[in-house]
């Protein structure tokens, strides 16, 4: 019984280094992944909003983004007739603790039709 005294206390103090690294990297690998779901919100609903209405209404959809870098980074455009490009791209190092460089890369493309959004038939010759 003597010679166990004390173990728990060692056990303790070799896992909470390990608990602590588990911990911070399970709230970084989320706020990545919400960083992540926001770039492709944005994305995709700067391309809807491009063609759903007859004035593109972007400038509303931008205060739908809670982070300014992407928020400024998301860009649609309507080049073709019923089509809407939506693309975003950053590239971003970041620099942390202990020297330790934070990079985040975000980049995604869409394109739409939006041949339902109008009424009557496609144009002659088509979308193209």
């Amino acid at each position: 019984m003597k010679a166990e005294r004390g173990q728990a206390m060692a056990e303790f103090a070799l896992m909470i280094p390990i608990m602590t690294l588990l911990i911070f990297g399970l709230v970084f690998a989320g706020f990545y992944a919400f960083r992540a779901t926001a770039a492709d919100w944005g994305v995709f609903i700067m391309g809807v909003t491009e063609g759903v209405y007859n004035d593109p209404a972007t400038h509303l959809v931008r205060d739908t983004i809670l982070w300014p870098d992407i928020r400024d980074s998301v860009t649609s455009s309507q080049n073709l007739p019923r089509t809407v490009r939506s693309s975003i791209a950053i590239e971003k190092n970041t620099p942390w603790a202990f020297g330790i460089t934070l990079i985040e890369a975000q980049k995604g493309r869409s394109f739409f039709r939006l041949w339902r959004f109008y009424p009557g038939p496609p144009p002659a010759g088509g979308f193209e």
